[in-house]
Order: C-alpha cells, then structure tokens, then sequence
C-alpha cells in the first residue's frame, strides 16, 4: 500500500468514524482500563506464549504504562495492516504498541510516546542462504517479502523496487517466513531483533543477510495529541532510570 492511501485512509478514518474508547489520561483513569492494541506475531515484543495470552516486551511496558496510571491492561489482538494507524485513530484501541516505527508521516495523524527501543529492517533469509542474496548488492530480479504497512514495506519500495527487485506483501509475517523457508522468495525483510529469535526458536533454519535497509525508532502510539503519550514517556523515564529497563531487554530481548 502506498504511503500517501495509508495517510489519506486515516484522516478519513479520523474524521468519519466515531470515538468509541477513551483518548486521554482523565478518561482512561474514569473507566479503570487502559486498552491496547497490538499484532501478537511479532516475537519477542508481542506473541501469543504457550498459554495462549499475550506476552513479549512491548507488552511488559504497557502493563507498566498502566500500573503507573492507575488502571488494568486490557490487550486487543489487531493486524498490523488494521492497526496502524486506524485503530488508534478511530478509537478502537487508547494506546498502539506493536514495534511500530517513528515516522514523519504516521506523526502526521498520531501521537508518539519517545523513542523506547532502537531497530534496523534487515533481510530474513534461509540458513546458508542457499540463494547468495546481499544488500546493497544488485537485487535485480530477485522476489523479496515484507509484510503490509510496515516500514519494511516502505523501504522496500524506495530503495529495491527501482533496482528491479519483485515486492510481494503479506499480511501475515509468518506466511512470509514460509515462502523463504520454500525457497519461493529470496528474502524476507524484517525487524533484526526478530532473525535472534528465530535464531533461538528455530535454530538452522533462517539468518540474516547483506546490510541493514534501514534504522529506526519504536514508539508507543495515541491518538493526536492525547497525554497518553506524555503519561507512557514518564513511565519510560521511570523504567530507565530504576534499572527495569534494562530488565526487561534482558528478559526478551538480549540473546541468550
């Protein structure tokens, strides 16, 4: 999808669609709940654990948003591709986390908390990386995969599409994880925390390959202008400076 139809469709989406949950702190704090939105396929920041709830280390953050506010935590599963920015951005959802990039344009109709963990999209490939593919090298005529409406996608777009490379999106990361597996696509773009857990989860199956594509930033997101936002950066700043942080990324992020 197109950078400027996913900005178009949410203003839309803001303008049209009512408001059906709570967008700041005083309202969030007068219904008890603080609702999250998140794609739980994403591991290890958000995935459904052996029990069958939500678990990961966005998830751990926003528990910790909502303890500091007073409120229980209340997890809406939501694709990617419905979750950002629509959900937040029509109210389904008060608060959005789900690795979800800083950007210009999403800042345009959302409202970011800080920057709380630093990313780069990389190329997901089958181990020994049968296919020889590389970043930068010459990706002509290669089919790479990146999952719809992320920056991957984007990134994508930008900087492989005009060098001849074949883009084909999913809704599903895991079904892209397949096709690499298969052999029907040459990469699969993703998040680099993502290849140490696969790494972890499934050892000799995928690694990574070439140079990152692109760096960037994870943020929490809220609808325009809410002190949701200001709410989750204290909470942020509480966790950084108590050590929990550094806790939490040896919980789930740090490989082992």
């Amino acid at each position: 999808m197109k950078r400027t139809f996913v900005l178009v469709s949410a203003l839309l989406l803001t303008s049209l669609l009512p408001s059906s949950l709570a967008a700041g702190v005083a309202e969030v704090k007068k219904k008890g709940v603080l609702v999250l939105g998140t794609d739980p396929t994403f591991q290890p920041f958000e995935f459904k654990g052996t029990d069958g709830t939500i678990q990961g280390f966005d998830i751990d953050i926003a528990k910790a948003v909502a303890a500091d506010l007073g409120v229980k935590l209340q997890i809406q599963a939501v694709g990617f591709g419905a979750l950002m920015p629509q959900a937040v951005t029509s109210g389904r959802v008060d608060m959005a986390m789900s690795g979800i990039t800083i950007t210009p344009e999403r800042a345009k109709v959302v409202s970011f908390s800080a920057p709380y963990y630093r990313s780069a999209q990389v190329f997901i490939v089958r181990a020994g990386n049968p296919g020889k593919f590389g970043w930068p090298a010459d990706v002509k005529g290669k089919t790479i995969g990146v999952q719809a409406n992320t920056t991957g996608q984007f990134a994508a777009e930008d900087s492989l599409k005009p060098k001849g490379a074949t883009i084909k999106v999913y809704d599903d990361f895991a079904a892209g994880l397949a096709d690499v597996r298969a052999g029907r696509i040459a990469a699969l773009i993703g998040d680099a925390p993502t290849v140490s857990d696969l790494s972890r989860r499934l050892p000799g199956q995928f690694a990574q390959a070439g140079q990152a594509l692109v760096a960037e930033d994870y943020g929490a997101v809220f609808k325009k202008g809410s002190d949701l936002a200001a709410a989750a950066d204290k909470t942020l700043a509480r966790l950084k400076a108590s050590g929990e942080y550094q806790k939490l990324l040896d919980k789930w992020i740090v490989q082992k």
